[in-house]
């Protein structure tokens, strides 16, 4: 209704504003009775419009005005729910004087540079009422008008055109690290006005602010917060693996979450019961999404702050890390009229991100590619791929829409959770009429793939004729350039690694703390930076088809896997350790996980 209410009136004062500044051209032609001219010459009106640029000063003088007027009017409509000052009794004061009057200098016989002087009188009398009443309800750095702000509106037009000016003006909440907190989760924009509000007059509120600088400096995408009866424990996320950070006592630790649940139109004084919201951060040029979930524990309370890069995701083979002989190989089974082609990785592992760039990297012009999505849980979207969606909060499942789906007659399905049972059936079905089929499942292993997805009660001889093969993807942190440091293997671990003697000179690992001469900016001392993937692609055999059919294992499947002398995820491991990519220890812990 604000915006509307706004654009009504830009167009009214700016008929308004033409009607009040004609053109010399029309009164030339008024003036046409000499008499009426020679009037209209020995008024106020006939010596401004000998001024240069005249016409230009009417239209502009109301501009300005209409400027200030509309945008003062709405900064009290928004001015006065915020704090609480009445906004039903304030918005007709400041409105509709102006309004009136303006009207009535349309039709009233007075000189133009009387009739603007009016309307800005009226305007001053109506809005400055206003302005006293709010610095004196409001904290001394929310006043307007005041010598303080001035200085502080100069020293930020200035500080855009780099220029710094010193400024007194500057609130609790603004000190600290440079950074905006965004509240999120209210009902209203109004509450999320409210919220934050709140939240700033809470000195957790600077502590917030340092958390959130901690986390883009260390480029870690989760902090966790675990309280206990002395004191909260600090840990950053860094490419998937946890980091001391600095600790805090209870009485600051308590204040900081009370701030965020605030944030987040959570509960501050609830501490047990799960809780999950978000809230915001702009720093350094950038906008950050933060998720946040709470729990009690026996000792207290878990904080878990999900900070959400914008960052580009890999989009090609060579960007997820995959070797090249690999590219071609998966390439080929994505580019196949029929099969079921299974992705798979672990928790939190890049399945969708594996799934995603695959899609990318295959022809979807030449066939006709659909998925079945849930509508509540949306996948990124793809180019030529057509959705096709269900609700599961209406109790419906992907069985909904199959049929009629299937009806379309596509080339490709998507279906990325293999479930329920009658959609499996159905999708393994139109394998045998030459389709393809890709789908996904969580497993430790390419292996464990296979046997999981029997698991979801697929038609067992089916689904081991029909299957084609498994791409399982693992994250493993890559050394950083700037610090690794390179050494000499002995033997026996080459022996270990199946490296030939003389095959390559040396292997590469972080640094300890005494080799290096200063921190390194890169990597913050951790040694590693971003992650790349390791990729296991299984190529289901006649004898693991066998296998499955009859007494399905995921030992007998690895055991086949090795007999057709297919790569397992170790040995594609072992290739970026003898590149330099990675180092084995961060390899073994990869392989543990």
């Amino acid at each position: 209704m604000q915006q509307l209410r706004t654009v009504f009136l830009l167009a009214f004062f700016a008929v308004f504003a033409a009607a009040l500044a004609p053109s010399s051209a029309r009164a030339q032609s008024a003036s046409g009775d000499a008499a009426a001219a020679k009037a209209y010459g020995e008024s106020m009106q006939s010596k401004f419009d000998e001024l240069p640029w005249s016409d230009l000063l009417k239209v502009g003088g109301w501009v300005v005005l209409l400027a200030l007027w509309v945008g003062t009017t709405d900064w009290v409509n928004r001015d006065t729910q915020i704090f609480d000052l009445g906004y039903k009794k304030w918005n007709p004061i400041v409105y509709a004087p102006v309004a009136v009057v303006a009207v009535a200098m349309a039709f009233l016989p007075l000189p133009y540079v009387a009739k603007l002087p009016i309307v800005a009188v009226v305007y001053l009398a109506t809005i400055i009422p206003y302005v006293v009443v709010h610095n004196r309800a409001v904290e001394p750095h929310q006043t307007v008008l005041t010598g303080s702000w001035f200085r502080h509106i100069f020293a930020t037009a200035m500080g855009k055109v780099g220029v710094k000016v010193k400024t007194e003006r500057l609130a609790d909440y603004e000190k600290g690290s440079p950074v905006e907190l965004i509240a999120m989760g209210g009902e209203s924009p109004g509450d999320d006005n409210v919220n934050l509000l709140t939240a700033r007059q809470s000195p957790g509120y600077l502590i917030v602010k340092d958390w959130i600088v901690e986390m883009v400096s260390r480029r870690a995408e989760r902090m966790m917060l675990d309280y206990g009866q002395q004191g909260v424990a600090v840990r950053y996320q860094v490419d998937g693996v946890w980091h001391p950070g600095e600790a805090r006592d209870r009485e600051s630790g308590d204040v900081a979450l009370a701030v965020m649940k605030t944030l987040a139109d959570l509960e501050p004084k609830e501490r047990r019961k799960k809780q999950t919201g978000r809230l915001g951060a702009k720093y350094d040029g950038a906008t950050y999404m933060c998720e946040l979930a709470a729990q009690g524990t026996q000792s207290g309370e878990r904080v878990i702050v999900h900070m959400i890069f914008d960052k580009a995701r890999p989009s090609t083979y060579e960007e997820l890390g995959m070797r090249e002989g690999l590219q071609k190989k998966w390439g080929e089974f994505m580019a196949a009229d029929r099969g079921l082609l299974i992705f798979s990785a672990m928790p939190s592992g890049g399945l969708t991100t594996l799934i995603d760039a695959s899609l990318q990297e295959t022809d979807r012009l030449m066939r006709d590619f659909v998925a079945i999505e849930d509508a509540n849980n949306r996948e990124h979207e793809i180019q030529n791929v057509n959705v096709t969606t269900f609700d599961a909060a209406q109790g419906q499942t992907a069985a909904t829409i199959l049929p009629k789906l299937i009806r379309t007659y596509p080339n490709v399905y998507i279906l990325r959770d293999f479930t329920p049972p009658e959609v499996t059936k159905s999708l393994i079905n139109e394998i045998q009429d030459d389709r393809l089929v890709i789908t996904s499942v969580q497993a430790r292993d390419a292996a464990e793939a296979l046997v999981r997805m029997l698991q979801l009660k697929v038609p067992q001889k089916a689904f081991a004729a029909e299957v084609t093969a498994v791409l399982y993807q693992r994250l493993i942190r890559k050394l950083c350039t700037d610090c690794k440091v390179g050494y000499k293997p002995p033997p026996d671990v080459l022996k270990k690694l199946g490296i030939p003697p003389g095959k390559i000179e040396q292997l590469y690992r972080p640094p300890k703390p005494e080799e290096l001469e200063k921190p390194c900016p890169t990597c913050n001392n951790i040694g590693y930076v971003g992650r790349t993937g390791i990729f296991e692609l299984l190529e289901v055999t006649d004898q693991m088809r066998e296998v499955l059919a009859k007494q399905p294992s995921v030992d007998l499947l690895r055991k086949a896997a090795r007999v057709s002398h297919q790569r397992s995820l170790q040995e594609e491991g072992i290739l970026l350790v003898a590149k330099g990519v990675t180092s084995l220890p961060e390899l073994m812990r990869v392989l543990k996980g």
